[in-house]
């Protein structure tokens, strides 16, 4: 099984390094000492994350059934993942208009307590099963010394962050039940399929 894996501090370090060595080689190419230790930290960022994709053991996942949410333990971080589902929803009916009113209440949410992510999955079965239309909810932290402690962290955040997805999938969707995400679908939206973001 393969989460899909987020732009991490690894790839923005190495990017650093690049530039600052590249803005090196142009301003002060005579500088053999300053060059040799930005060549040998570059050298060194590489081969740290060659090993990464090479040695790093699978991620390891957690599931707490009362709260309906699962973490996922990286190497280099943390993420909490709760989603809620539309049951029952008709065929042709047109959610996007509705879905505005989620957006803007989630992204409210985000200025006012930032790290969330807000992602919409659609659960397409290839036999007789229903289509199960949803909206997850995301945080993420850098995974430090005190890991379990940053997931619990994470987690209350988290839950504030799904009991407003929820009150306002409600309002926005009266007519359809707003149901509970289970395992099996939160590990289909996080590791199948294709991943859409909307920056704002």
């Amino acid at each position: 099984m393969r989460f899909h894996t987020p732009p991490d501090l690894k790839w923005i370090i190495l990017a650093v390094f690049i530039t600052t060595f590249l803005l090196k080689i142009y301003l002060t190419p005579t500088d053999n000492v300053g060059l040799s230790i930005l060549g040998i930290s570059l050298i060194s960022v590489i081969a740290a994350l060659i090993w990464s994709f090479t040695s790093l053991p699978e991620p390891t996942v957690y599931w707490d059934e009362r709260k309906g949410i699962f973490a996922i333990f990286r190497f280099w971080s943390i993420e909490v993942n709760s989603a809620r589902l539309l049951a029952s929803v008709p065929i042709g009916i047109d959610l996007s208009h509705s879905a505005k009113k989620v957006l803007q209440a989630m992204y409210t949410r985000f200025q006012n307590e930032s790290g969330g992510e807000l992602v919409f999955f659609i659960i397409r079965p290839l036999g007789n099963q229903s289509t199960k239309i949803g909206f997850l909810v995301r945080r993420r932290g850098l995974r430090l010394w005190n890991g379990i402690k940053h997931v619990e962290d994470l987690s209350k955040q988290l839950g504030t962050d799904i009991a407003i997805l929820e009150r306002v999938m409600r309002a926005a969707y009266p007519h359809l039940p707003v149901t509970t995400a289970s395992l099996q679908d939160i590990v289909k939206a996080t590791t199948g399929g294709l991943e859409t973001h909307a920056f704002v």
